[in-house]
């Protein structure tokens, strides 16, 4: 759920509903990682600090988000041109994917120079999808050229930048590039938003 649009009471009491199923299913696996749903963190410092706290007394670690591309955005409109059967369009939403995917690479990368002077180890936020499914070979393709592998979360946040999300004795600060580059008041890279296109495109 939406910690932004409930108490922290039904928030935490939905955690705890899932744990059992989900220590089923990873057995002796690492499954104490919490990514925040729609990355609401509460909107409240209250209520911020309390899920955080509750979270980290059941052995939560964060699972924190640098690199996101709002990929959940092409599955809507590919099952619209799907159902018309409009190739045409299905190319323009390929093309557009992958080049915002491309895009948020750099602006990613250029934000972590700013920040650190080095690329950081990313952690990609990416969502189920039909659109997903079938553009993901591609996508796979386009990091791998880009000079990226892939590892573990856990892997990943070792390094110092996630301790914030990982360590429960780290100071309260900025998880994410764009929130440290907001108290720094480090300018943003330039983004294209792709909004206009996918909500007018097989209408």
């Amino acid at each position: 759920m939406n910690l932004n649009q409930h108490t922290v009471d039904e928030f935490e009491t939905e955690v705890e509903r899932n744990e059992p199923i989900l220590k089923q299913l990873m057995d002796r696996g690492d499954w104490h990682w919490f990514r925040f749903p729609f990355l609401s963190e509460g909107e409240t410092l209250q209520k911020h600090d309390a899920v955080h706290a509750f979270l980290v007394q059941r052995g939560y670690k964060i699972a924190a988000v640098t690199m996101s591309f709002a990929d959940y955005s092409w599955n809507d409109p590919y099952a619209r041109c799907a159902a018309k059967k409009d190739n045409q369009a299905l190319g323009m939403l390929e093309k557009s994917y992958l080049s915002a995917a491309e895009e948020n690479i750099s602006f990613s990368r250029t934000l972590s120079q700013s920040l650190f002077h080095r690329d950081i180890p990313y952690v990609l936020l990416m969502h189920i999808g039909a659109f997903d499914a079938e553009m993901l070979p591609r996508l796979l393709d386009l990091y791998r050229s880009k000079g990226f592998e892939f590892v573990r979360l856990a892997q990943a946040e070792s390094d110092d930048f996630y301790k914030v999300s990982t360590d429960r004795h780290a100071p309260s600060a900025p998880d994410s590039l764009e929130g440290l580059a907001a108290e720094r008041h480090t300018p943003l890279p330039p983004r294209i938003s792709y909004d206009q296109q996918l909500e007018s495109i097989c209408r």
